[in-house]
């Protein structure tokens, strides 16, 4: 199906293996991408998720072969599978980080962005190609984009159509960092394994926190946060930090 998975120490890694069409993404791989997320929502086991490209890129946006055909149901169709696929993405509440070389094309661009951080190597190559076929943006790529660089820079790139290398993407703030060529998967692997050892469910509140904040006023937002707080007591890796704390050690969270 073109999409591999593997786990190891509290960390799977999702690839999108299509190399000799530099990743590109179709519709089974769509439908693919929604249900690896799941069995990773559901796998207690799994701490931390990479999200990553084979052969050298990430991935080069949806398969050009695939668009425009099936009529305006048929393109309806692809659309809500197209956005399931994102939503599998932004809404698994484990931290996800995409590890991006090479070309990072469009739907495969929004993929990243609704990851929780971009490690990229210095010579990746972003793009919101949209423009150079007659299309609208689709996965919420200006949406995503907007709320890491601004309304009027998200515009610019996406108006222009121009490639973003990964140090400017560093720069502009949509990746967290940029790494020597080769290298971001393994950054990313030392990131995820961190996160790993982390209390899983006050991360997993925590993203909701960030997810929900948008559309909060404060007074919302400080409700949110009471609710959250008093769910967090109960855990035990509260009653493990707060030991440790005490007993000024390292703690051991189990992600319960």
């Amino acid at each position: 199906m073109s999409i591999d998975v593997t786990r190891e120490g509290g960390v799977a890694t999702v690839t999108i293996n299509r190399p000799e069409r530099k990743n590109a993404v179709t519709m089974a791989m769509r439908q693919a991408f929604q249900s690896v997320f799941q069995d990773l929502q559901d796998d207690d086991e799994v701490r931390a998720i990479i999200l990553t490209g084979a052969g050298g890129d990430f991935a080069a946006g949806a398969d050009v072969g695939e668009m425009g055909t099936g009529g305006v149901r048929g393109n309806m169709v692809k659309s809500r599978t197209l956005h399931r696929m994102v939503r599998s993405v932004a809404h698994t509440n484990k931290p996800v980080i995409a590890a991006v070389e090479g070309v990072c094309i469009g739907v495969a661009f929004a993929l990243a962005l609704s990851c929780d951080f971009i490690v990229c190597a210095e010579n990746a190559r972003f793009q919101f190609a949209f423009r150079h076929i007659g299309l609208a943006m689709d996965g919420a790529a200006g949406w995503l984009l907007e709320r890491h660089v601004g309304v009027m820079r998200a515009k610019e790139i996406a108006y222009s159509g121009r490639f973003v290398s990964g140090e400017e993407a560093a720069r502009l703030g949509f990746a967290l960092e940029s790494v020597a060529p080769g290298s971001a998967l393994a950054r990313a692997n030392e990131l995820a394994a961190s996160l790993a050892t982390a209390p899983t469910l006050a991360l997993s509140q925590i993203k909701r926190q960030f997810d929900s904040a948008p559309s909060q006023s404060l007074d919302e937002a400080l409700e949110f946060e009471a609710a959250v707080q008093a769910l967090m007591t109960w855990t035990e890796d509260f009653a493990e930090g707060t030991r440790a704390f005490k007993e000024k050690r390292k703690p051991a969270y189990r992600g319960a």
